[in-house]
């Protein structure tokens, strides 16, 4: 018998080329039960972030007066986000004064499981927060093989509409984490920081509520 080149598992397409639009991820973080769940979807969409990037973010790694969230990518390379939302600054200064009581230290998400000894909360818990959203707001993942929306498809959905509002590359590389703590200090490129966090607030401002 001659091989064949057709495998029962391949999908034809690249995951990266799906993506939900601003309205979706709206009615996404509409359809939320807690603050927490608001706005663990939102960091995750605004920042492009990966799970075990939201999951390791400390109380102190949040500089609500700045906008600044230090983020610990792979590699353990630090960058910086910009929180570049009012409306999740607000939401993370809500979060902060009422349920974490104002505290000074830990994690910015805790475990939810007592099983849980890493002390914050874990990917597969903040999958289950995605998908449960995604499931009230009768949102299917828009990659075939999958069912429910996942964490990783705000990522792309933010490159995307990154990209689909006119930011610059260096700004696309610098929210997805392409852009280390170091190299952000200085310039970049043909632009500051402050200019490229200006063009992420004038360009995407409060896009997703």
């Amino acid at each position: 018998m001659e091989p064949t080149n057709t495998s029962p598992h391949k999908k034809g397409h690249s995951r990266s080329q799906f993506h939900l639009t601003p309205d979706q991820i709206r009615l996404l973080i509409q359809s939320t039960e807690k603050l927490r769940d608001k706005v663990i979807i939102k960091i995750l969409a605004y920042c492009g972030l990966r799970r075990f990037e939201l999951a390791k973010i400390k109380i102190e790694d949040v500089d609500l007066d700045t906008g600044k969230i230090l983020i610990l990518g792979k590699k353990n390379i630090q960058r910086l986000a910009t929180i570049f939302s009012d409306q999740l600054l607000e939401d993370l200064k809500i979060y902060h004064r009422y349920i974490l009581e104002n505290k000074p230290k830990g994690y910015l998400f805790p475990a939810i499981s007592s099983l849980n000894t890493e002390g914050h909360i874990s990917p597969i818990e903040i999958n289950r927060i995605v998908a449960k959203a995604g499931q009230r707001a009768h949102l299917k993942n828009p990659i075939p093989e999958l069912k429910n929306i996942n964490p990783h498809i705000l990522r792309h959905s933010c490159a995307r509409i990154l990209k689909d509002r006119g930011l610059s590359l260096e700004v696309v590389q610098k929210v997805l984490g392409h852009l280390s703590y170091k190299t952000t200090m200085d310039l970049y490129g043909t632009k500051s920081i402050s200019e490229m966090d200006g063009e992420l607030k004038e360009k995407m401002g409060d896009v997703f509520g």
